[in-house]
């Protein structure tokens, strides 16, 4: 490449990474929670400019197939506008709700972060298991054999409290939480992955749960959050003209 040459971007610049709440949770849980959350995204990911959007639209939490129907059309014109202003976006979902139709709409790696989490976790041992809150959507296995990796899975939890309940008062849950989690490494498994966002965004809880169950923990938003870093990258590698053409393409 000779100098001045601007056909490829700066791979040296810091990726803009929107977090894309799935769920109107400045409604259900206030803004003062969203800046908590954006406060945590922004140290977990210090390489990178990370925003946070919460929509108006959609269901009150992702508990059902039924609301991770409600995420595309809440979202669908949103993204529309996401690649004028970030180069990928994480769904805020362990279900990663509408993923494949908000990329195709976008234009842009839009993210997955329990796809993410559960790749993680296949790189840190044998096999693992899904602490979720109660209730949560259906199909985790099925989800999970398309990824590759049911070889691996051992079994999906309910820790006994819903979204609202661990948001509201995540210490109340926190024995519940670690008795779950004695009970997977029991099974055999030997990596957990919070399937739970109010659980992800639990200040210090994959800490205290590595101390008492002995395993490695995974924040899947946190593996998300890196995944969307690295697709920046692969992409860094297209031709601008390419990435151009690929977001005229989205609108």
């Amino acid at each position: 490449m000779t100098q001045g040459d601007t056909s490829m971007p700066d791979v040296s610049a810091r990726p803009r990474l929107l977090y894309q709440l799935a769920s109107p949770l400045h409604r259900t849980a206030g803004d003062k929670t969203v800046r908590r959350r954006l406060d945590m995204l922004r140290n977990w990911a210090p390489s990178a400019q990370v925003e946070i959007a919460s929509p108006e639209e959609g269901p009150s939490a992702i508990e059902s197939a039924a609301d991770a129907a409600m995420v595309f059309p809440a979202l669908r014109e949103a993204a529309t506008g996401w690649a004028k202003s970030h180069d990928a976006v994480l769904i805020g979902c362990f279900s990663d709700p509408a993923v494949e139709a908000l990329t195709e709409m976008s234009g842009i790696p839009v993210i997955g972060p329990g796809e993410a989490g559960m790749l993680a976790a296949v790189q840190l041992g044998e096999r693992f298991s899904v602490l979720s809150s109660d209730p949560t959507p259906p199909g985790l296995r099925r989800r999970i054999r398309g990824i590759g990796i049911e070889g691996s899975f051992v079994s999906e939890v309910m820790v006994g409290g819903s979204v609202a309940d661990l948001n509201r008062d995540p210490d109340r849950h926190l024995p519940a939480i670690v008795a779950q989690a004695r009970d997977c490494v029991a099974q055999g498994a030997d990596v957990l992955v919070l399937g739970c966002f109010a659980l992800s965004f639990i200040p210090g809880l994959p800490e205290k749960l590595t101390a008492a169950v002995g395993v490695p923990i995974v924040n899947p938003v946190i593996a998300g959050l890196k995944a969307a870093e690295a697709a920046v990258l692969y992409r860094a590698g297209l031709p601008r003209g390419v990435q151009d053409t690929m977001i005229r393409s989205a609108e």
